[in-house]
């Protein structure tokens, strides 16, 4: 016998049921008779169930026509009874347990329109017509099956509620702000159509694009409709910074340097090793190479909106708790007011209207009342959630609560997860709309690792720099003894925030040479001085008292 372990996705068990991010996916969509996947046709609403309990509800006999070979069509298929199952009746008869579910062979569980969350969200401005209902189960793949291809069932639903013929409607969503950074480029899609053509003359439903305005035209059973163009603009990328390279002795670290703003480190392996304009390596014993990447913010419009501050009734809460709202458009919340009962780490989360987390941050809040940055990245969407995990101990109304909380053409905040009597812990949002942060291609900084040891050595031994006095006033002697003629040398002074504040090229026809840095006009603290060679860069701390 033989077993193996998948980690699968997390799932709770409350009010009698199992949750787990879409048990279920359910949606409208329009058939595309050149498309044979019914997951791939065009989508007008969504809907999602969360809460499931797979027992054995019934025999296939006693619900005749819910057990079939084959439901990819709902209702076509041969229908099986108990009799078709040579080992009818094993299993565990299953039920709703915390501990153990499941279906016996020649059972069905069937879930009735009447349960929590078996519903289709459809859009203003859907037309009468024929449509097809696709309901998909574990669309995420968190459950082991022996076929994962036919997970879906499809089943023909007509509308005649909705607008009539003569209205259509033609709508562009973005994947993300209309703002691009260069050549960079998004994704347009139209509202599902039973055709479309766009102003550059492509037929399909989505489109990627770079800078330019563009429309579609979206034919749906209520007629032909031209959309309102959208407009995507490019913004500047900022250039590569300037950096350096560093030569050093196995084992030892490199202090690397990069001039420009807002400076990001990767790795070799693209991995983040630190921010700003200086970046001490670790310990090395191979050559190898950083990349530094400038970002330049241009910045949107800033405004407030949510609940202003704490005033009404309320205390401080431990449980994981959120508010519910609309995002009419993308924008960046970039800070909130919070008040806290302590100093301490708390994770704010943002996620959609299922639970999956859109993004989280973890951020230091002080004690009492205090703004912290978040960075997060709204996306456009209804019923959004954003919270507090864990035992967060902040301030929290349960008095004084009036929703909506409405910014103008930019979000609504329509209540909570435990109702409307309550507001939960970020208050006086700071939301910028329509700013884009651009970063620049790479700068590649080498380190070149050299064993120092024996006759020839490395660069710290070729060249022998010493700086004395240090600390000192702001007077420094700098003498370097090298094995042969020192020949030209540049020499620099950096602040910790990597910018250069004195260059001088000199030049010695000895192996030896002297000089006298002057630095009392700095103010005092520790600065970073280098020595570019011939054969590479020696670098020093310098501290003015």
């Amino acid at each position: 016998m033989t077993f193996r372990d998948r980690v699968a996705g997390a799932m709770t068990y409350q009010q009698g049921s199992m949750h787990v991010d879409d048990w279920g996916r359910m949606s409208l969509r329009i058939q595309d008779p050149l498309e044979p996947d019914p997951l791939k046709w065009s989508v007008i609403g969504w809907g999602h169930k969360q809460s499931f309990c797979l027992m054995d509800y019934g025999s296939c006999s006693t619900y005749q026509g819910h057990c079939r070979d084959d439901q990819s069509v709902f209702g076509q298929g041969t229908v099986l009874l108990n009799a078709d199952f040579p080992n009818y009746g094993l299993g565990n008869s299953y039920g709703c347990s915390d501990v153990e579910q499941g279906c016996s062979v020649g059972y069905t569980d069937i879930y009735s329109e009447s349960l929590n969350g078996m519903f289709i969200e459809i859009p203003p401005g859907t037309c009468n017509g024929d449509y097809w209902i696709v309901y998909e189960l574990d669309p995420h793949d968190f459950f082991v099956e022996m076929n994962e291809s036919n997970n879906f069932t499809i089943m023909p639903f007509t509308l005649t509620q909705q607008d009539a013929p003569g209205n259509p409607v033609a709508r562009i969503s973005a994947d993300r702000s209309t703002l691009i950074c260069g050549t960079d480029s998004i994704t347009l899609t139209a509202n599902a159509g039973l055709s479309y053509v766009w102003s550059t003359g492509a037929t399909t439903q989505s489109i990627r694009v770079s800078a330019g305005s563009y429309s579609v035209a979206v034919t749906t059973y209520c007629g032909t409709a031209t959309s309102d163009p959208v407009t995507i603009t490019s913004m500047a990328a900022p250039l590569p910074p300037v950096v350096m390279d560093d030569t050093i002795c196995s084992g030892t670290s490199a202090i690397l340097s990069a001039v420009g703003n807002d400076i990001l480190w990767l790795d070799a392996a693209g991995q983040v090793a630190g921010t700003g304009n200086l970046l001490t390596t670790p310990s090395l014993t191979a050559s190898t190479y950083y990349q530094a990447i400038q970002h330049l913010h241009h910045p949107g419009v800033i405004s407030h909106g949510a609940k202003p501050d704490n005033t009404g009734g309320g205390s401080y809460f431990t449980g994981t708790q959120y508010l519910i709202f609309d995002a009419l458009k993308p924008f960046l919340l970039k800070s909130a007011l919070f008040y806290a009962n302590g100093d301490g780490p708390r994770t704010i989360f943002l996620s959609d209207a299922t639970g999956n987390t859109i993004q989280s941050v973890t951020v230091n809040i002080q004690d009492g009342m205090s703004r912290e940055d978040l960075g997060i990245e709204v996306p456009v969407g209804t019923n959004l959630r954003l919270g507090v995990s864990g035992t967060p101990n902040l301030y929290r109304n349960n008095a004084g609560v009036a929703y909506p909380y409405i910014l103008q053409d930019t979000l609504s905040i329509t209540g909570s997860s435990a109702g409307a009597s309550y507001y939960y812990f970020l208050y006086d949002w700071e939301i910028e709309v329509g700013g884009i942060t651009c970063e620049s291609q790479p700068a590649l900084s080498q380190v070149f690792v050299e064993t120092c040891t024996g006759i020839g050595g490395g660069l710290e031994e070729k060249f022998k720099l010493t700086i004395s006095p240090n600390p000192s006033d702001g007077v420094f002697q700098i003498r370097v003894n090298g094995r042969s003629t020192l020949g030209e040398m540049g020499m620099n002074v950096f602040d910790l925030a990597g910018r250069l504040l004195f260059s001088r090229v000199v030049q010695s026809g000895s192996n030896e040479w002297t000089h006298t840095l002057d630095l009392v006009g700095l103010p005092a603290g520790t600065y970073l001085f280098t020595l570019e060679t011939n054969e590479g860069r020696l670098h020093r701390r310098v501290i003015v008292r």
